[in-house]
Protein backbone atom coordinates (compact mmCIF):
# COMPACT_ATOMS: atom_id res chain seq x y z
CA UNK A 1 0.00 0.00 0.00
CA UNK A 2 2.83 2.40 0.86
CA UNK A 3 4.31 1.95 -2.64
CA UNK A 4 1.03 3.04 -4.23
CA UNK A 5 0.91 6.10 -1.96
CA UNK A 6 4.47 6.97 -2.91
CA UNK A 7 3.49 6.89 -6.56
CA UNK A 8 0.56 9.21 -5.89
CA UNK A 9 2.84 11.63 -4.06
CA UNK A 10 5.32 11.69 -6.94
CA UNK A 11 2.46 12.14 -9.41
CA UNK A 12 1.07 15.13 -7.51
CA UNK A 13 4.47 16.81 -7.13
CA UNK A 14 5.13 16.23 -10.83
CA UNK A 15 1.99 18.24 -11.63
CA UNK A 16 3.71 21.30 -10.18
CA UNK A 17 6.15 21.12 -13.09
CA UNK A 18 3.43 20.98 -15.74
CA UNK A 19 0.78 23.25 -14.27
CA UNK A 20 1.34 25.71 -11.42
CA UNK A 21 0.85 29.42 -10.82
CA UNK A 22 2.59 29.87 -7.47
CA UNK A 23 6.26 29.84 -8.52
CA UNK A 24 8.57 31.98 -6.44
CA UNK A 25 11.89 31.53 -8.31
CA UNK A 26 12.97 32.82 -11.71
CA UNK A 27 16.13 31.32 -13.22
CA UNK A 28 17.78 33.01 -16.19
CA UNK A 29 19.59 30.26 -18.07
CA UNK A 30 22.12 30.53 -20.91
CA UNK A 31 24.03 33.45 -22.35
CA UNK A 32 24.13 35.69 -25.40
CA UNK A 33 21.15 35.18 -27.68
CA UNK A 34 20.41 31.73 -26.24
CA UNK A 35 18.71 32.73 -22.99
CA UNK A 36 15.50 31.48 -21.42
CA UNK A 37 13.81 32.25 -18.10
CA UNK A 38 12.46 29.29 -16.11
CA UNK A 39 10.03 29.50 -13.20
CA UNK A 40 10.23 27.09 -10.28
CA UNK A 41 9.36 26.51 -6.63
CA UNK A 42 12.09 27.12 -4.09
CA UNK A 43 10.85 24.30 -1.86
CA UNK A 44 11.34 21.76 -4.69
CA UNK A 45 14.75 23.09 -5.71
CA UNK A 46 16.04 23.16 -2.12
CA UNK A 47 14.81 19.66 -1.40
CA UNK A 48 16.46 18.22 -4.52
CA UNK A 49 19.81 20.02 -4.72
CA UNK A 50 22.37 21.18 -2.16
CA UNK A 51 23.43 23.83 -4.68
CA UNK A 52 19.96 25.35 -4.71
CA UNK A 53 19.75 25.13 -0.92
CA UNK A 54 22.72 27.48 -0.79
CA UNK A 55 21.77 29.59 -3.82
CA UNK A 56 18.26 30.27 -2.51
CA UNK A 57 19.38 31.21 0.97
CA UNK A 58 18.76 34.73 2.17
CA UNK A 59 22.50 35.44 2.03
CA UNK A 60 22.79 34.67 -1.67
CA UNK A 61 19.54 35.01 -3.61
CA UNK A 62 18.48 38.36 -5.04
CA UNK A 63 14.80 39.28 -5.04
CA UNK A 64 12.64 41.08 -7.54
CA UNK A 65 9.23 41.54 -6.02
CA UNK A 66 7.86 38.12 -5.06
CA UNK A 67 10.53 36.24 -7.01
CA UNK A 68 14.00 35.09 -6.07
CA UNK A 69 16.29 35.60 -9.07
CA UNK A 70 19.08 33.22 -10.13
CA UNK A 71 21.41 33.19 -13.13
CA UNK A 72 22.92 30.05 -14.71
CA UNK A 73 24.94 31.32 -17.71
CA UNK A 74 27.05 28.13 -18.01
CA UNK A 75 24.08 25.85 -18.73
CA UNK A 76 22.11 25.81 -21.98
CA UNK A 77 18.30 26.16 -21.79
CA UNK A 78 17.70 22.75 -23.40
CA UNK A 79 19.91 21.03 -20.79
CA UNK A 80 18.42 22.96 -17.87
CA UNK A 81 14.90 22.04 -18.99
CA UNK A 82 15.84 18.35 -18.81
CA UNK A 83 17.32 18.79 -15.35
CA UNK A 84 14.43 20.86 -14.03
CA UNK A 85 11.94 18.24 -15.17
CA UNK A 86 14.03 15.58 -13.44
CA UNK A 87 14.05 17.58 -10.19
CA UNK A 88 10.26 17.72 -10.21
CA UNK A 89 9.43 14.25 -11.49
CA UNK A 90 12.41 12.06 -10.62
CA UNK A 91 12.31 10.78 -14.21
CA UNK A 92 14.71 11.07 -17.12
CA UNK A 93 14.34 9.16 -20.40
CA UNK A 94 17.85 8.14 -21.37
CA UNK A 95 16.68 6.98 -24.80
CA UNK A 96 15.49 10.49 -25.70
CA UNK A 97 17.71 11.89 -28.48
CA UNK A 98 17.88 15.30 -26.78
CA UNK A 99 19.45 13.57 -23.80
CA UNK A 100 21.81 11.31 -25.78
CA UNK A 101 23.28 14.23 -27.75
CA UNK A 102 23.71 16.20 -24.53
CA UNK A 103 25.26 13.60 -22.21
CA UNK A 104 28.40 15.63 -21.54
CA UNK A 105 26.49 18.90 -21.06
CA UNK A 106 24.13 17.14 -18.66
CA UNK A 107 27.06 15.77 -16.67
CA UNK A 108 28.66 19.20 -16.44
CA UNK A 109 25.38 20.88 -15.48
CA UNK A 110 24.49 18.21 -12.91
CA UNK A 111 27.92 18.66 -11.35
CA UNK A 112 27.48 22.44 -11.21
CA UNK A 113 24.08 21.99 -9.59
CA UNK A 114 25.37 19.24 -7.23
CA UNK A 115 22.88 16.59 -8.37
CA UNK A 116 25.17 13.65 -7.69
CA UNK A 117 22.63 10.85 -8.15
CA UNK A 118 21.91 12.10 -11.69
CA UNK A 119 25.63 12.09 -12.51
CA UNK A 120 25.93 8.52 -11.26
CA UNK A 121 22.86 7.45 -13.25
CA UNK A 122 24.16 8.96 -16.50
CA UNK A 123 27.61 7.41 -16.03
CA UNK A 124 26.17 3.95 -15.42
CA UNK A 125 23.81 4.24 -18.39
CA UNK A 126 26.49 5.36 -20.85
CA UNK A 127 28.91 2.61 -19.82
CA UNK A 128 26.31 -0.17 -19.90
CA UNK A 129 24.03 0.94 -22.73
CA UNK A 130 25.66 3.60 -24.90
CA UNK A 131 29.36 2.78 -25.04
CA UNK A 132 29.32 2.92 -28.84
CA UNK A 133 28.28 6.59 -28.76
CA UNK A 134 30.97 7.33 -26.16
CA UNK A 135 33.63 5.84 -28.44
CA UNK A 136 32.44 8.00 -31.34
CA UNK A 137 32.65 11.12 -29.14
CA UNK A 138 35.58 9.95 -27.04
CA UNK A 139 37.49 13.24 -26.85
CA UNK A 140 34.33 15.10 -25.81
CA UNK A 141 33.61 12.62 -23.02
CA UNK A 142 37.26 12.49 -21.96
CA UNK A 143 37.52 16.29 -21.74
CA UNK A 144 34.26 16.76 -19.83
CA UNK A 145 34.89 14.00 -17.32
CA UNK A 146 38.46 15.22 -16.70
CA UNK A 147 37.06 18.59 -15.61
CA UNK A 148 34.51 17.16 -13.18
CA UNK A 149 35.70 14.97 -10.32
CA UNK A 150 32.22 13.54 -9.79
CA UNK A 151 32.53 11.93 -13.26
CA UNK A 152 35.61 9.90 -12.30
CA UNK A 153 33.99 6.54 -13.09
CA UNK A 154 33.24 7.54 -16.68
CA UNK A 155 36.64 9.19 -17.01
CA UNK A 156 38.36 5.96 -15.98
CA UNK A 157 36.26 4.12 -18.56
CA UNK A 158 37.36 6.60 -21.27
CA UNK A 159 40.99 6.05 -20.35
CA UNK A 160 40.44 2.30 -20.61
CA UNK A 161 39.04 2.70 -24.13
CA UNK A 162 42.15 4.68 -25.09
CA UNK A 163 44.56 2.15 -23.60
CA UNK A 164 42.79 -0.70 -25.40
CA UNK A 165 43.20 0.96 -28.81
CA UNK A 166 45.46 4.03 -28.57
CA UNK A 167 46.12 4.29 -32.30
CA UNK A 168 42.41 4.67 -32.97
CA UNK A 169 42.27 7.45 -30.36
CA UNK A 170 45.38 9.26 -31.60
CA UNK A 171 44.01 9.09 -35.15
CA UNK A 172 40.85 11.01 -34.24
CA UNK A 173 40.69 14.50 -35.71
CA UNK A 174 39.52 15.76 -32.30
CA UNK A 175 42.73 14.47 -30.69
CA UNK A 176 44.58 17.55 -31.94
CA UNK A 177 42.28 19.81 -29.90
CA UNK A 178 42.94 17.91 -26.68
CA UNK A 179 43.99 19.96 -23.66
CA UNK A 180 47.65 19.49 -22.77
CA UNK A 181 46.94 18.46 -19.17
CA UNK A 182 44.70 15.63 -20.38
CA UNK A 183 47.29 14.55 -22.95
CA UNK A 184 49.95 14.36 -20.24
CA UNK A 185 47.73 12.10 -18.12
CA UNK A 186 47.35 9.78 -21.10
CA UNK A 187 51.10 9.73 -21.77
CA UNK A 188 51.64 8.62 -18.16
CA UNK A 189 49.68 5.40 -18.70
CA UNK A 190 51.61 2.17 -18.23
CA UNK A 191 49.22 -0.12 -20.10
CA UNK A 192 49.39 0.95 -23.74
CA UNK A 193 49.12 -1.29 -26.80
CA UNK A 194 51.33 0.88 -28.98
CA UNK A 195 55.00 1.21 -29.88
CA UNK A 196 56.80 4.06 -28.10
CA UNK A 197 57.93 5.61 -31.37
CA UNK A 198 54.27 5.90 -32.37
CA UNK A 199 53.54 7.74 -29.11
CA UNK A 200 56.33 10.15 -30.04
CA UNK A 201 54.99 10.57 -33.59
CA UNK A 202 51.52 11.48 -32.33
CA UNK A 203 52.93 13.87 -29.74
CA UNK A 204 54.83 15.72 -32.48
CA UNK A 205 51.67 15.83 -34.62
CA UNK A 206 49.71 17.22 -31.68
CA UNK A 207 52.38 19.86 -31.03
CA UNK A 208 52.44 20.95 -34.68
CA UNK A 209 48.63 21.10 -34.76
CA UNK A 210 48.72 23.76 -32.04
CA UNK A 211 50.63 25.98 -34.51
CA UNK A 212 49.07 25.48 -37.97
CA UNK A 213 51.27 28.18 -39.50
CA UNK A 214 54.41 26.05 -39.15
CA UNK A 215 55.90 25.28 -42.62
CA UNK A 216 55.02 21.74 -43.67
CA UNK A 217 58.63 21.18 -44.79
CA UNK A 218 60.90 21.15 -41.74
CA UNK A 219 63.85 22.33 -43.84
CA UNK A 220 62.07 25.68 -43.96
CA UNK A 221 61.67 25.95 -40.18
CA UNK A 222 63.24 28.92 -38.42
CA UNK A 223 64.92 28.61 -35.01
CA UNK A 224 61.85 30.30 -33.54
CA UNK A 225 59.64 27.47 -34.87
CA UNK A 226 61.68 24.87 -32.99
CA UNK A 227 61.57 27.06 -29.88
CA UNK A 228 57.80 27.33 -30.13
CA UNK A 229 57.34 23.57 -30.54
CA UNK A 230 59.73 22.96 -27.63
CA UNK A 231 57.71 25.25 -25.38
CA UNK A 232 54.47 23.57 -26.48
CA UNK A 233 55.44 19.99 -25.67
CA UNK A 234 58.18 20.36 -23.04
CA UNK A 235 55.85 19.21 -20.24
CA UNK A 236 55.10 16.05 -22.24
CA UNK A 237 58.72 15.08 -22.92
CA UNK A 238 59.37 13.46 -19.48
CA UNK A 239 56.60 10.93 -20.19
CA UNK A 240 58.07 9.61 -23.46
CA UNK A 241 60.08 6.41 -22.94
CA UNK A 242 62.90 7.32 -25.30
CA UNK A 243 65.14 4.44 -24.22
CA UNK A 244 62.52 1.96 -25.47
CA UNK A 245 62.83 3.34 -29.02
CA UNK A 246 65.06 1.50 -31.50
CA UNK A 247 68.21 3.11 -32.83
CA UNK A 248 66.78 3.27 -36.36
CA UNK A 249 63.58 4.98 -35.19
CA UNK A 250 65.60 7.36 -33.04
CA UNK A 251 67.73 8.35 -36.02
CA UNK A 252 64.83 8.79 -38.44
CA UNK A 253 62.09 10.19 -36.20
CA UNK A 254 63.52 11.62 -32.96
CA UNK A 255 66.90 13.03 -34.02
CA UNK A 256 65.36 15.52 -36.52
CA UNK A 257 63.69 17.17 -33.50
CA UNK A 258 66.74 17.10 -31.22
CA UNK A 259 66.60 20.91 -30.86
CA UNK A 260 63.39 20.62 -28.81
CA UNK A 261 64.86 18.09 -26.36
CA UNK A 262 66.80 18.98 -23.19
CA UNK A 263 70.57 18.83 -23.79
CA UNK A 264 71.15 16.26 -21.05
CA UNK A 265 68.55 13.95 -22.57
CA UNK A 266 70.10 14.35 -26.05
CA UNK A 267 73.54 13.45 -24.73
CA UNK A 268 72.22 10.45 -22.81
CA UNK A 269 70.35 9.13 -25.85
CA UNK A 270 73.43 9.43 -28.06
CA UNK A 271 75.46 7.58 -25.41
CA UNK A 272 72.78 4.89 -25.19
CA UNK A 273 72.57 4.28 -28.93
CA UNK A 274 76.35 4.25 -29.35
CA UNK A 275 77.38 2.22 -26.28
CA UNK A 276 74.10 0.38 -25.52
CA UNK A 277 74.55 1.38 -21.87
CA UNK A 278 71.70 2.79 -19.80
CA UNK A 279 72.57 6.37 -18.74
CA UNK A 280 72.70 7.28 -15.07
CA UNK A 281 71.57 10.90 -15.37
CA UNK A 282 68.24 10.68 -17.23
CA UNK A 283 65.23 8.98 -15.70
CA UNK A 284 64.73 5.76 -17.66
CA UNK A 285 61.09 4.73 -17.58
CA UNK A 286 60.27 1.01 -17.95
CA UNK A 287 58.56 -0.24 -21.12
CA UNK A 288 54.82 0.17 -21.26
CA UNK A 289 52.88 -3.01 -20.68
CA UNK A 290 51.25 -4.30 -23.86
CA UNK A 291 48.27 -5.92 -22.20
CA UNK A 292 47.79 -9.17 -20.36
CA UNK A 293 47.52 -11.65 -23.24
CA UNK A 294 50.37 -13.71 -24.66
CA UNK A 295 49.57 -13.78 -28.37
CA UNK A 296 51.20 -13.28 -31.74
CA UNK A 297 47.81 -13.10 -33.46
CA UNK A 298 45.41 -11.02 -31.35
CA UNK A 299 45.63 -8.01 -29.05
CA UNK A 300 43.61 -7.12 -25.92
CA UNK A 301 40.88 -5.51 -28.01
CA UNK A 302 40.06 -8.92 -29.50
CA UNK A 303 40.15 -10.52 -26.05
CA UNK A 304 37.59 -7.99 -24.83
CA UNK A 305 35.30 -8.81 -27.76
CA UNK A 306 35.63 -12.56 -27.14
CA UNK A 307 34.80 -12.06 -23.45
CA UNK A 308 31.67 -10.11 -24.35
CA UNK A 309 30.58 -12.90 -26.71
CA UNK A 310 31.16 -15.50 -24.01
CA UNK A 311 28.90 -13.49 -21.68
CA UNK A 312 26.48 -12.69 -24.54
CA UNK A 313 26.88 -8.93 -24.11
CA UNK A 314 26.07 -6.63 -27.02
CA UNK A 315 28.85 -4.13 -26.25
CA UNK A 316 32.43 -5.38 -25.77
CA UNK A 317 34.13 -5.19 -22.43
CA UNK A 318 37.18 -3.04 -21.94
CA UNK A 319 40.20 -5.29 -21.61
CA UNK A 320 40.89 -3.96 -18.11
CA UNK A 321 37.45 -5.06 -16.91
CA UNK A 322 36.90 -8.42 -18.58
CA UNK A 323 36.04 -11.19 -16.09
CA UNK A 324 38.35 -13.74 -17.74
CA UNK A 325 42.03 -14.49 -18.12
CA UNK A 326 43.23 -15.94 -21.44
CA UNK A 327 46.17 -18.27 -20.78
CA UNK A 328 48.09 -19.55 -23.80
CA UNK A 329 48.14 -23.36 -24.02
CA UNK A 330 49.65 -23.87 -27.47
CA UNK A 331 50.96 -21.85 -30.41
CA UNK A 332 51.24 -23.68 -33.72
CA UNK A 333 54.39 -21.92 -34.89
CA UNK A 334 56.09 -22.90 -31.62
CA UNK A 335 54.68 -26.33 -30.84
CA UNK A 336 53.82 -27.75 -34.28
CA UNK A 337 51.47 -26.20 -36.78
CA UNK A 338 49.71 -29.32 -38.04
CA UNK A 339 50.28 -31.62 -35.07
CA UNK A 340 46.83 -32.40 -33.68
CA UNK A 341 48.38 -34.89 -31.23
CA UNK A 342 50.41 -32.08 -29.63
CA UNK A 343 47.22 -30.03 -29.47
CA UNK A 344 45.41 -32.85 -27.61
CA UNK A 345 48.39 -33.32 -25.30
CA UNK A 346 48.44 -29.63 -24.30
CA UNK A 347 44.74 -28.77 -24.44
CA UNK A 348 42.79 -31.85 -23.31
CA UNK A 349 40.69 -31.53 -20.14
CA UNK A 350 41.56 -27.85 -19.67
CA UNK A 351 37.94 -26.71 -19.52
CA UNK A 352 36.73 -23.77 -21.64
CA UNK A 353 39.13 -22.77 -24.43
CA UNK A 354 39.34 -20.26 -27.26
CA UNK A 355 40.91 -21.19 -30.60
CA UNK A 356 42.25 -18.42 -32.90
CA UNK A 357 43.55 -19.23 -36.40
CA UNK A 358 45.48 -16.99 -38.79
CA UNK A 359 44.70 -17.88 -42.42
CA UNK A 360 47.73 -17.88 -44.71
CA UNK A 361 47.84 -15.27 -47.45
CA UNK A 362 45.09 -13.07 -46.00
CA UNK A 363 44.13 -10.83 -43.11
CA UNK A 364 41.46 -13.34 -42.08
CA UNK A 365 41.20 -14.72 -38.55
CA UNK A 366 38.96 -17.71 -37.83
CA UNK A 367 38.25 -19.39 -34.52
CA UNK A 368 35.82 -20.66 -31.96
CA UNK A 369 34.96 -20.95 -28.28
CA UNK A 370 34.60 -24.36 -26.64
CA UNK A 371 32.86 -23.89 -23.27
CA UNK A 372 33.20 -27.59 -22.36
CA UNK A 373 36.58 -29.23 -23.04
CA UNK A 374 38.72 -31.06 -25.60
CA UNK A 375 39.18 -34.71 -24.72
CA UNK A 376 39.34 -36.95 -27.85
CA UNK A 377 36.23 -38.81 -26.68
CA UNK A 378 35.52 -40.13 -30.15
CA UNK A 379 32.30 -38.22 -30.67
CA UNK A 380 30.37 -35.02 -30.19
CA UNK A 381 30.08 -32.93 -27.01
CA UNK A 382 26.92 -30.91 -26.49
CA UNK A 383 26.86 -27.17 -25.69
CA UNK A 384 24.41 -24.30 -26.02
CA UNK A 385 27.13 -21.67 -25.51
CA UNK A 386 29.81 -22.48 -28.10
CA UNK A 387 30.41 -20.16 -31.06
CA UNK A 388 32.71 -19.68 -34.03
CA UNK A 389 33.84 -16.40 -35.54
CA UNK A 390 35.70 -14.62 -38.30
CA UNK A 391 37.61 -11.31 -38.38
CA UNK A 392 39.23 -9.29 -41.11
CA UNK A 393 42.39 -8.63 -39.12
CA UNK A 394 43.43 -5.08 -39.95
CA UNK A 395 43.90 -1.92 -37.90
CA UNK A 396 40.23 -1.02 -38.12
CA UNK A 397 38.91 -4.53 -37.42
CA UNK A 398 35.96 -4.50 -39.78
CA UNK A 399 32.74 -5.93 -38.39
CA UNK A 400 33.34 -9.52 -37.29
CA UNK A 401 31.10 -12.47 -38.00
CA UNK A 402 29.80 -14.23 -34.89
CA UNK A 403 28.08 -17.57 -35.44
CA UNK A 404 26.50 -19.28 -32.42
CA UNK A 405 25.71 -22.99 -32.33
CA UNK A 406 22.39 -24.06 -33.85
CA UNK A 407 22.77 -27.83 -33.28
CA UNK A 408 23.88 -28.03 -29.64
CA UNK A 409 24.31 -31.82 -29.71
CA UNK A 410 26.99 -31.42 -32.41
CA UNK A 411 28.71 -28.34 -30.98
CA UNK A 412 32.17 -29.87 -30.39
CA UNK A 413 33.63 -32.74 -32.42
CA UNK A 414 36.10 -34.50 -30.11
CA UNK A 415 38.05 -37.06 -32.15
CA UNK A 416 41.68 -38.09 -32.20
CA UNK A 417 42.42 -37.02 -35.76
CA UNK A 418 42.66 -33.88 -37.91
CA UNK A 419 38.87 -33.58 -38.19
CA UNK A 420 38.39 -32.48 -34.58
CA UNK A 421 36.81 -29.05 -34.30
CA UNK A 422 33.60 -27.10 -33.94
CA UNK A 423 30.84 -29.39 -35.22
CA UNK A 424 31.33 -29.88 -38.93
CA UNK A 425 31.89 -26.14 -39.44
CA UNK A 426 35.51 -25.49 -38.46
CA UNK A 427 38.10 -28.29 -38.59
CA UNK A 428 41.31 -26.28 -38.55
CA UNK A 429 43.84 -29.13 -38.77
CA UNK A 430 41.99 -30.40 -41.85
CA UNK A 431 41.76 -26.82 -43.20
CA UNK A 432 37.98 -27.00 -43.66
CA UNK A 433 35.40 -24.33 -42.88
CA UNK A 434 31.81 -24.71 -44.06
CA UNK A 435 28.43 -23.88 -42.51
CA UNK A 436 26.57 -26.80 -40.95
CA UNK A 437 26.05 -26.93 -37.17
CA UNK A 438 26.42 -23.19 -36.48
CA UNK A 439 24.07 -20.38 -37.49
CA UNK A 440 26.15 -18.49 -40.04
CA UNK A 441 28.86 -19.10 -42.61
CA UNK A 442 32.06 -17.45 -41.40
CA UNK A 443 34.39 -18.02 -44.38
CA UNK A 444 33.82 -17.39 -48.07
CA UNK A 445 35.64 -20.51 -49.17
CA UNK A 446 35.62 -24.07 -47.84
CA UNK A 447 39.31 -24.91 -47.61
CA UNK A 448 42.09 -22.82 -46.08
CA UNK A 449 45.70 -23.16 -44.96
CA UNK A 450 46.80 -22.11 -41.49
CA UNK A 451 49.64 -19.65 -41.09
CA UNK A 452 49.48 -20.03 -37.31
CA UNK A 453 47.03 -20.85 -34.54
CA UNK A 454 46.76 -20.32 -30.79
CA UNK A 455 44.59 -21.90 -28.12
CA UNK A 456 43.84 -20.14 -24.84
CA UNK A 457 42.42 -21.57 -21.64
CA UNK A 458 39.57 -19.26 -20.59
CA UNK A 459 39.76 -18.81 -16.81
CA UNK A 460 36.92 -17.09 -14.95
CA UNK A 461 38.24 -14.44 -12.56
Amino acid sequence: MSTELDKLLIRDISRLYEDSDDHNVQIQVGHGSNVRVFKAHSVILRARSSYFRAALSSNWAKKDGDYMILHQPNISPIVFEIILKYLYTGKISMDDMNIRVNYTCLLAAADELAIIELIDHIQEHVIKNDAALLKRKLVEFLTTTARHEACSKLHKYCEGVICDDPIKFFSLEEFYYLDKSILINILKKELFNIKEIEVWDYLIKWGKAQHPKFPSDMSNWKPSDFSTLKETIQDCIPHIRFFNISGLDYYNKVRPYKKILPKELRDDMEQFYITNQIPSRSIVLPPREKGGIDSKIINPTYAAIFASWIDKKEEPYQFHYIPYKFELLIRGSRHGLNDYREFLKRCSNKGPTLVVIKVRGSNRLLGGYNPVKWCASGGYLSSNDSFIFSFDNNNHMTKPILSRVKTPDRAIFNVEDEYLGFGSDLEWFAGICEQSDYQQKIYNGIEFIMEDYEVFQVVKL
